[in-house]
């Protein structure tokens, strides 16, 4: 192991050196280093002498960009967001001394050089993306600290900039403007999109696509009114743009969050979707949050029953549990056991039962419903005949019969690798459960029906 000069040892060290010697020290590592010289500058430059700052920052951030322009720019994204990252870093300096309308003309070349920039270089990575919002945000915490500032100006520049969003680095503007614009600011906005969308067409339910712009401002109004914390402002727009079945779940969860349990749970059996993405929870889960909080435990237990029933979801019963007693527990593993030799994929069901350690159910499920499972869920099937594969051979035999068959019936001679594999499992396996004679005509009936498949029987034998 090596041995570390702590901390403390080496502030002795430094404090020891000369002063003069340390500044021409760090000034000579300052010519090869731009990162250490960018962090210097931040940490010495006086309060009342940002200018110089200011342009390194401003020369920092073209000099990023100059990355696209070389013949291989189109792959920079990461050097480029790295330099671009340093230079937000400095920006962020500069609003630490004061220097508020430094900063925010700095920011506004910042973001004016990505929309331009990110024409020239592919971010399918998503380096460049989350950097260029980390510049809108600190916008809009330079805005929400200049004193005083001009709300109607304000609201006008965002704006203008939510209807010029390209490669979408503009997006959540409102909400990271939302402490500079302040209630008059968001109020005005909201009054001035709600006039843009009472100019555009009603919203058609037999339409097959949407309308893009009224989508656009639908969606800037939903986030001023989760910006405002109007819950209500929220559903007014669901419910006029005929939304409720698509976004009950949505607005069931901003009910919740606003402690209003009942309205929430009526809200929820309006929706047709189960899921939507980004929203923490699914129907279920909320549905069930919403019952407990209101005192109704027993109910919220059910919901998850009925989504285990159907899904036989490892995460569901474990919530099933949490709501049961200790003295309950025991009848709860018992009837999740049921359901899963009853569900109608008897390998999901065996998966479960082996998840449970219940190997001898799970065994016998597969004896009894071997003629219904299919060999297509095979990374759940070969968990199972794995697991059983010691305590009871003969049932992981079975199923490893079905997953050969599955491949070579199929012909798909990508996975006649694991095919091979399998048959060998199965001869070692025919030994040890007794049933040779059953592994014989199984060969023998292969190579009746599959005899042509040369490569596959040339893994076989290279395997055995």
């Amino acid at each position: 192991m090596v041995r570390r000069i702590s901390d403390d040892k080496l502030q002795q060290y430094v404090e020891a050196i000369g002063k003069s010697e340390l500044i021409a020290w760090l000034l000579e590592r300052c010519q090869d280093d731009e990162k250490l010289r960018a962090s210097l500058l931040d940490l010495v430059t006086p309060k009342g002498n940002t200018d110089a700052l200011a342009d390194e920052i401003r020369g920092r951030i073209h000099q990023a960009w100059q990355l696209a322009k070389r013949r291989d720019g189109w792959k920079m994204a990461l050097p480029i967001s790295r330099e671009l990252d340093q230079a937000l870093d400095s920006i962020r300096s500069l609003m630490d001394k004061g220097s508020l309308a430094e900063a925010e003309k700095l920011l506004v070349s910042f973001v004016q050089a990505a929309e331009k920039g990110m024409t020239s270089v592919d971010d399918s990575y998503g380096y460049l993306w989350p950097t260029c919002h980390r510049g809108v945000t600190l916008w809009g915490e330079v805005w929400a600290q200049i004193q005083p500032r001009d709300v109607k100006y304000l609201t006008d520049l965002v704006y203008e900039h939510i209807h010029d969003n390209g490669y979408a680095i503009k997006d959540d503007m409102i909400s990271k403007f939302a402490k500079a614009l302040g209630d008059e600011g968001l109020r005005a906005l909201q009054w001035r999109l709600k006039g843009d969308l009472a100019a555009l067409p009603q919203p058609d339910p037999g339409e097959r696509l949407p309308n893009i712009q009224r989508v656009q401002v639908v969606g800037w109004l939903k986030e001023i009114a989760d910006t405002l914390g109007d819950v209500d402002e929220y559903i007014a727009i669901i419910e006029s743009e005929q939304q409720v079945q698509t976004y009950a779940l949505s607005v069931a969860r901003r009910l919740f969050e606003a402690g209003r349990l009942q309205e929430a749970l009526a809200y929820l059996e309006k929706g047709t979707a189960r899921f939507i993405s980004g929203e923490p929870d699914d129907y279920p889960t909320l549905k069930s949050k919403t019952l407990i909080a209101l005192g109704r435990k027993d109910e919220a237990k059910e919901i998850f029953w009925q989504e285990f029933a159907g899904s036989l979801s490892t995460s569901a019963f474990e919530k099933i549990l949490e709501l049961t007693p200790d003295t309950e527990k025991d009848h709860a593993h018992q009837r999740a056991a049921a359901l899963a030799e009853r569900h109608r994929a008897p390998e999901r069901g065996a998966y479960f039962l082996v998840e449970m350690h219940a190997l001898e159910r799970a065994a016998r499920l597969i004896q009894q419903r071997q003629g219904e499972i299919s060999g297509v869920f095979y990374d759940t099937t070969v968990k199972v005949a794995e697991a059983l594969t010691e305590p009871y051979p003969a049932q992981a035999w079975t199923l490893y019969k079905i997953l050969l068959l599955n491949i070579l019936n199929e012909s798909r001679y990508k996975a006649y690798p694991h095919a091979a594999r399998y048959l060998i499992c199965m001869q070692e396996l025919a030994v040890a459960a007794g049933i040779q004679a059953q592994q014989t005509e199984f060969v023998q009936h292969l190579r009746q029906v599959h005899g042509r498949k040369s490569s596959f029987w040339a893994k076989a034998k290279k395997g055995s």
